[in-house]
């Protein structure tokens, strides 16, 4: 950020942002005055409050005053992580890779030259930011205060001695297979409460929806369960019709917004039908799989029938893909595709893929292991890690903001908060459709996490 655009960004701030901003100037000056002290935030708001405005202006003011960089930044997902310009947990923090939500084993201390280099990596920061706290679980914050205790040498001192700035939403979806962040699991008692370290700022002033406060009121209205006839006559307002089949709210144009995967699939196949029908040529691009560490005789067997048909439990990599020139797509894996550090495969083809403001870039196929079932040993797939993405669920979505959406409110929604997450990722009304509407999901507590309301109100 030039000087010019952090005046820009401090003449911009509200009240509450500016209170936050000063504790943030004056704590680090009273460290570098000696006092020892480590400041423990968790800031969180509403639906457009300002949170990566926030996130942005503070990451800025510390390592302006350090005068070198003090902050690293870590996020849940890859997406979170680069709209935050930070890192995956994983990778910032050489964390146990998650599969399908869960932890894949215990936390190993670092050892040799690859602690020496990630303590050297380490050496001068002071502060961490970690962005979209409803996706990290208590388990992996005890991995992330474990991690951080060995990188700087402190391992009496909470999170290592470094200050911790927590961002996020609790009343969003909460992470999957894991007890949320504020909810110390039993077995770890009498261990001492990370969570509750931190202190609340919540931020209240809505800014994303600047002029379109009927959104921003139902938005937080939804958040908490107080959604009223009005509202939900606004809700009924924006009701998929004909004439939206043309334009912006298009069969293949706005995303879909779904509960869950099998509907995406099935919106995603519709659009692909489409297309077809239009003539355009398409490829079918299939996995290339193979036995490796067989544990079992597996001659003449079909590895097909020991592949798991779950994406998520193989490793995020599809069995084909039918793609064809203009078809939206969405990377399945954090490949750096700027350094191109993935594997490839002969027999698969390479794509260029357009991301919008990241650019035209290259993208090959990977390899990837998981277990076989039925214990045969290990499968290695080798696949573009790409899948189709004219529709999306709401929990793949967490974390993202887009000018049009369709989103389905109907009969499917199934968790807590997965309502108030899909409509809070449209920017406007203006861009909002719904193709079904069950107002029955979205009354009184019904649609909003009370665990999460009751955890707001204690640190309140």
């Amino acid at each position: 950020m030039t000087d010019e655009q952090f005046r820009t960004v401090c003449a911009a701030m509200n009240v509450q942002q500016r209170d936050l901003f000063n504790l943030i100037t004056n704590t680090i000056r009273e460290q570098l005055s000696g006092n020892n002290e480590r400041l423990k935030l968790f800031i969180t708001g509403g639906a457009g409050v300002g949170k990566t405005f926030t996130f942005n202006a503070l990451k800025n003011q510390i390592n302006r005053l350090y005068c070198r960089t003090a902050v690293k930044v870590g996020a849940p997902t890859g997406v979170a992580a680069r709209l935050v310009g930070g890192q995956t947990l994983h990778s910032l923090l050489r964390l146990p890779i998650q599969v399908d939500g869960t932890v894949t084993g215990p936390l190993h201390p670092l050892t040799g030259n690859y602690l020496k280099v990630m303590r050297y990596q380490w050496k001068d920061i002071e502060w961490v930011f970690f962005d979209e706290a409803s996706m990290i679980g208590y388990e992996t914050l005890i991995q992330m205060d474990s991690r951080l205790r060995q990188l700087k040498k402190k391992e009496d001192e909470p999170f290592g001695g470094l200050n911790v700035i927590i961002f996020g939403d609790l009343l969003q979806l909460p992470p999957v297979k894991m007890t949320p962040i504020y909810d110390q699991p039993l077995r770890y008692l009498p261990a001492v409460h990370l969570w509750r370290l931190f202190s609340l700022v919540e931020l209240k002033q809505n800014m994303r929806q600047q002029g379109d406060i009927t959104f921003a009121d139902l938005l937080n209205a939804l958040r908490v369960g107080e959604l009223t006839a009005q509202h939900f006559q606004l809700l009924m307002s924006k009701k998929l019709t004909e004439d939206d089949q043309v334009g912006e709210f298009g069969l293949h144009n706005a995303i879909r917004i779904f509960p869950k995967k099998d509907m995406v699939a099935a919106h995603n196949e519709a659009v692909l039908e489409y297309y077809r029908g239009l003539g355009v040529q398409m490829r079918t691009i299939k996995a290339d799989d193979t036995l490796v560490n067989p544990t079992r005789n597996a001659t003449n067997l079909d590895i097909s029938s020991i592949v798991s048909t779950d994406i998520n439990k193989t490793g995020a990599m599809p069995s084909q893909l039918v793609i064809f020139v203009g078809a939206k797509v969405m990377l399945r894996s954090n490949v750096d595709v700027e350094k191109g550090l993935v594997n490839g495969a002969i027999d698969i083809p390479f794509v260029r893929i357009d991301f919008g403001r990241e650019g035209i870039h290259l993208i090959q196929p990977r390899a990837v292991q998981f277990p076989a079932l039925r214990n045969y040993g290990t499968i290695e797939r080798r696949m573009l890690p790409l899948i189709l993405s004219w529709a999306c669920t709401v929990h793949k979505m967490q974390g993202c903001t887009v000018d049009y959406a369709v989103i389905h409110l109907g009969s499917q929604l199934f968790a807590k908060g997965q309502a108030y997450v899909a409509l809070s990722r449209v920017r406007s009304l203006d861009g909002l459709r719904i193709d079904e509407l069950d107002c029955s999901k979205l009354t009184g507590k019904t649609p909003c996490n009370e665990e999460a309301i009751k955890e707001m109100e204690r640190m309140r």
